[in-house]
């Protein structure tokens, strides 16, 4: 069933990353289509293993969890992409270096962020195999 189960999530993940590149020039919220594509596969995966299976099934797999993971995960990391408005001022009262701190404790925030998760997504696949 690994095998299975993980070629259903590639495949799944290729479609989802596509789509999102293609049609809405979405790259993740790490600029990245291989980052977006990683954390896309391994939560597809994940998920689709510890849902309960449901749908129509191909063979003797059921691939509708894989599916709807993928898509709910790609749907997150894309709303997470899109840029807030910015309100606009004539007078800028922050300086630049605050600025660049505030910049580098989001990108730090945001990079131990993706390492936590991918992470639990690998701990949670393992953990499906292994109980």
């Amino acid at each position: 069933m690994f095998f299975v189960d993980l070629i259903f999530a590639l495949i799944i993940a290729v479609l989802m990353v596509a789509l999102f590149a293609i049609l809405f020039q979405i790259r993740g919220p790490w600029n990245s289509l291989l980052w977006f594509f990683v954390i896309v596969l391994l939560a597809t995966w994940a998920g689709g293993v510890w849902l309960a299976p449901m749908g129509p099934p191909v063979g003797e797999f059921y691939w509708l969890p894989f599916l709807v993971v993928g898509l709910v995960i790609a749907l997150l990391l894309a709303a997470a992409t899109i840029p807030l408005p910015r309100e606009e001022s004539t007078v800028e009262l922050v300086d630049p270096k605050e600025r660049r701190a505030k910049r580098w404790a989001a990108g730090t925030a945001l990079t131990i962020f993706f390492w936590v998760l991918i992470l639990l997504l690998l701990a949670a696949i393992f953990m499906r195999y292994m109980l």
